[in-house]
């Protein structure tokens, strides 16, 4: 049942279903590590086989074959085969997802969401397979384990965050549903993502006319400063925290390293692992950086008003694309939008063709000949002195606040 289905029959009850994911890292044994490792193969060997018979159906028959009828028709045979025997070995709900992967990618290639399905590749493909909860098979045992499927009793690593033991304890009493587990492996470390449903009290969106325009605040996301916030009154620079950049220093320090070494050597190979164990410990010093400032944001706040980025188009830049990719726009406005979903406030975007920073906040000015380069400058108009980035979040401040009736702009 879909969830806009199971919030229409729970809003008799002021009830309301609440998706959410929890992720946690495991401690395979050796056994359970190689039957990780098989399942991911044997779910990308299936994804790539069902992609193949798919195009050709329909470049001979001018049909799609469905995902019913191919699990049906040629996975369960398949199985049975001499040949594919090995994949009766592997969790059978993790190919079942392999094909409905396939079906969901041509979906949003005919809705314009993304490029046509490609194939994956054993070198660069995620290391990743998903099962799903069907008869109690996905079970958190205790603060220390969890049962999956093929796999049995797996060790989890020692929760440490009150959230996370909280979590796991409700799901133990049955207050929280799992949905489904994605088990991953990223360099030498193995993690379980659990997609979880847990019914909770309806939140109403907050109503525009009790909105307090002292919490209504402008973001400007930048590069120099991650994040420019300002509330009508203040504004607050928010920089990217200094051990990420120490982080990325050591990085690149390694990565110049790598590059002097012979290709497949044991040094070149211990130093691709560094590399590897690098990167995570940057990716997670990124996400932990987004998710401590939009909980901060969204619990102080009623109203955040930001710019639709064009991430992608601005990635094109190939002078600034690696800048961009490093910053963690898009990751942050995700976090941001679903907490102030969750309590129900409110996220504006702006068109991403506003010219926030070459307008006056002043006198609504437009300086359409300022540059990038072009941090501070003076209103040619009414000679107001202008921080870019400050400016810029004032006005889609200001912007936001019209858009919801609450000013007027002159």
């Amino acid at each position: 049942m879909a969830v806009k289905e199971k919030n229409r029959l729970l809003a008799d009850q002021g009830k309301q279903v609440k998706n959410y994911g929890l992720v946690l890292r495991l401690y395979p044994n050796d056994e359970q590590a190689e039957l990780i490792n098989k399942t991911v193969g044997c779910s990308r060997l299936v994804y790539n086989m069902y992609l193949a018979d798919r195009k050709e159906d329909y470049e001979e028959h001018g049909s799609s074959l469905s995902v019913a009828k191919y699990k049906k028709e040629v996975l369960v045979p398949l199985k049975s085969s001499e040949e594919y025997g090995f994949l009766k070995e592997v969790d059978k709900f993790a190919l079942e997802v392999a094909c409905e992967n396939v079906d969901d990618a041509y979906n949003r290639f005919f809705k314009g969401q993304n490029s046509f399905p490609q194939f994956r590749s054993k070198r660069k493909a995620k290391k990743t397979y998903t099962t799903k909860m069907t008869n109690n098979n996905i079970k958190v045992i205790g603060c220390s384990s969890i049962k999956l499927p093929k796999l049995g009793k797996v060790g989890l690593a020692k929760q440490k965050t009150k959230r996370n033991k909280y979590i796991l304890k409700k799901i133990r009493e049955g207050r929280i549903r799992i949905l489904k587990a994605t088990i991953s492996q990223k360099g030498a470390h193995y993690y379980v993502s659990l997609t979880l449903e847990e019914i909770v009290d309806k939140v109403e969106p907050l109503d525009i006319s009790q909105v307090d325009i002292s919490k209504v605040i402008g973001i400007d996301l930048g590069l120099k400063t991650f994040a420019t916030v300002n509330d009508g009154t203040e504004t607050e620079f928010v920089k990217k925290v200094k051990y990420i950049t120490e982080s990325e220093e050591k990085l690149a320090k390694l990565q110049r390293k790598l590059s002097r070494k012979q290709v497949d050597s044991q040094n070149f190979k211990k130093a691709r692992n560094k590399i590897a164990s690098l990167q995570e410990h940057i990716a997670n010093q990124r996400k932990d950086f987004a998710h401590k400032l939009s909980s901060r944001i969204a619990n102080e706040n009623q109203v955040v008003v930001m710019e639709s980025l064009n991430i992608k188009g601005m990635g094109r830049n190939r002078r600034l694309a690696k800048a961009i990719s490093d910053a963690g726009w898009h990751q942050f406005q995700g976090f941001l939008k679903y907490k102030l979903e969750w309590q129900g406030k409110h996220l504006i975007k702006l068109a991403p063709w506003y010219a926030s920073s070459k307008i006056c906040s002043n006198c609504q000015e437009k300086h359409i000949a300022l540059s990038l380069n072009h941090r501070e400058w003076v209103c040619s108009k009414c000679g107001t002195a202008h921080e870019r980035d400050e400016n810029a979040a004032i006005n889609i401040r200001n912007q936001g606040l019209e858009t919801l009736g609450l000013i007027s702009i002159a």
